[in-house]
């Protein structure tokens, strides 16, 4: 059973997860938005950079958080 966070919970986790990822120490920030086109989770990640993170770095790290935190955890719907 997957754990419902709101917007900024979600945030919190997927950008601590991401900055675990080699060449994205230093990620500023994450946003999460709700969606209810994919069937197996509710949201979709984005990522926000200043200065010199490698693309493909970057690309690798959020596939690699979607991939694990959509197993564990669903966004709150808006009301």
């Amino acid at each position: 059973m997957k754990v419902i966070l709101s917007k900024k919970e979600l945030e919190r986790e997927a950008l601590a997860e991401m900055r675990k990822r080699p060449g994205c120490e230093t990620l500023k920030a994450v946003d999460v938005q709700y969606s209810d086109l994919r069937a197996d989770t509710n949201w979709t990640l984005y990522a926000f950079t200043e200065g010199r993170i490698d693309p493909g770095a970057l690309h690798s790290a959020l596939e690699m958080t979607v991939n694990k935190l959509r197993h564990q955890y669903e966004l709150r719907a808006p009301e």
